[in-house]
């Protein structure tokens, strides 16, 4: 695989039927139907299928339903329950395509406008609401903080801190 960045698609769910298809929920909210033919990998890979390209997109009763040139049974649709579809952003079209991220924050300290200093950004999770900081070694522990605009106020890149407000319960103080 190219060593460029992946673009997350949807995540499988279940099988439907016996021609292969799978239920799929799409990230965001992408319009799956716009991307017969694309090629895509499935993550974590799941055995014998690791890549295919999409040959069809329908309605399903619960969303869409996907078919893959490699995956032609229900026993390898099952395979791939629980994979994430990745696509290589080139590969999308222009408007699917999502913006450039902004610098990495990892390192950058944390500074809450109540509790002061509580830590080290150490790792970004990816979820498909917002993302997710772990703050770790400041004197609470591990830390979650989601970056929303409630919650982070600032970033100083020069003096490489994120001034937040966090929420009630983030944190426990007993």
């Amino acid at each position: 695989m190219d060593p460029a960045p992946y673009v997350p698609l949807g995540r499988i769910v279940k099988t439907h039927g016996l021609a292969g298809e799978v239920s799929v929920i799409a990230t965001d909210g992408l319009p799956l139907s716009r991307l017969v033919g694309v090629t895509v990998w499935f993550v974590p890979p799941p055995g014998l299928v690791r890549t295919a390209v999409i040959t069809g997109v329908r309605s399903g009763p619960k969303g869409p339903l996907l078919r893959f040139d490699a995956v032609a049974s229900p026993e390898a649709a099952a395979a791939l329950r629980g994979t994430t579809i990745m696509a290589r952003p080139q590969d999308l079209p222009d408007d699917m395509v999502p913006p450039e991220e902004g610098p990495d924050p990892v390192g950058l300290r944390v500074d809450d406008a109540v509790r002061g200093d509580i830590g080290e950004i150490t790792e970004v999770i990816l979820t498909g609401a917002n993302d997710v900081w772990v703050v770790e070694g400041g004197r609470f522990g591990q830390v979650l903080v989601p970056v929303i605009d409630h919650v982070v106020r600032e970033i100083d890149w020069d003096a490489a801190v994120v001034h937040v407000e966090l929420l009630e319960g983030l944190i426990d103080e007993g």
